[in-house]
């Protein structure tokens, strides 16, 4: 078990109600057929919720980038003929990935802050809390067939300080699973374009969008507050791909259709991964050294936003 690595994670949120606790994580649904992924689902305005979706990545390249900003710099790709060997080399590497993990702790550093406006032309209130804990990665099963599950404790090996939650600051996790949407075994429940080429720092990247294919995706990203039931959400992104490996170095999330019926207007996750060299694993992990997550809610009667770090 590794000790001694550190995880940075920032939030940012819009809330909706007081003292609304939070949890997403990264889940496969019951099956391809799961009523929560029927075109059928309708928010309150009538319009079914994944009816004549279309993936941002199909925007024009300048509306895109105003959508990421992330995409600033990138030389476009001049067609798709890259993109199966692109995605066929990446998935390996994040096949890989799940057959090498073990269980893993490392300390983390959370720093949140909360923007609440009740009225549009009220003032701000502006909060922030601070925590320090373990976040753990445990895996379950054999080599090839494994559960691997994300948790976060406090310094006594309890579950994560709920008084952060209580006052309304978000909690989420499986940020080192998100690479699952170029594994393998899902490949064929997403679309994907290869979006163009970009240096992050020393390293060239192809640059690759995907979205998963509603009444087709086995994995959903699970939201609820507390003592509602979870409901899933299927997302939307782009990854950084670096050339020389295949490795995904770098991946925002965002949510495929925004949640009105429960209040969520948007999720944006960003995640950054590193390299790390454990002493009794041959190869080496890319797992996240930084997060940020920004989280929107509303409600007739107020808007909150937490930021954390």
């Amino acid at each position: 078990m590794l000790s001694g690595g550190k995880l940075t994670t920032s939030y940012a949120v819009q809330c909706a109600l007081a003292g609304l606790g939070i949890f997403l994580w990264l889940v496969p649904l019951p099956g391809k057929s799961a009523p929560a992924l029927r075109a059928a689902e309708a928010p309150p305005n009538g319009q079914r919720l994944y009816a004549d979706v279309r993936p941002y990545f199909e925007e024009p390249p300048k509306q895109l980038a105003k959508r990421v900003p992330q995409l600033k710099g990138m030389v476009l790709a001049e067609s798709q003929q890259q993109l199966p060997v692109i995605l066929h080399n990446t998935g390996e590497r994040v096949d890989e990935f799940f057959s090498h993990v073990i269980d893993l702790m490392a300390r983390e550093e959370i720093n949140l802050t909360r923007l609440r406006q009740e009225l549009p032309s009220g003032r701000p209130e502006l909060s922030g809390e601070r925590v320090r804990d373990s976040y753990l990665i445990l895996r379950h099963g054999s080599k090839t067939q494994a559960e691997i599950i994300e948790y976060r404790t406090d310094p006594k090996g309890d579950n994560f300080d709920q008084t952060v939650v209580n006052k309304g600051y978000v909690v989420t996790s499986g940020f080192a699973l998100e690479c699952n949407y170029f594994g393998t075994s899902f490949q064929n429940e997403s679309m994907y374009r290869y979006l163009g080429d970009q240096k992050l720092g020393a390293q060239d990247t192809y640059v690759v969008g995907f979205a998963q294919i509603p009444g087709k995706a086995t994995l959903s990203v699970r939201m609820r507050g507390r003592g509602a039931t979870p409901a899933p959400m299927l997302v939307q992104g782009v990854a950084w791909i670096d050339k020389s490996n295949f490795q995904i170095v770098r991946m925002r999330t965002d949510f495929l259709v925004p949640r009105w019926d429960i209040g969520v207007n948007q999720r944006i996750t960003e995640v950054t991964q590193g390299k790390f060299q454990l002493a009794d694993i041959a190869a080496p992990l890319w797992l996240p050294s930084r997060v940020k997550v920004y989280v929107e809610f509303t409600t007739t009667t107020e808007t909150w936003t937490n930021i954390s770090s």
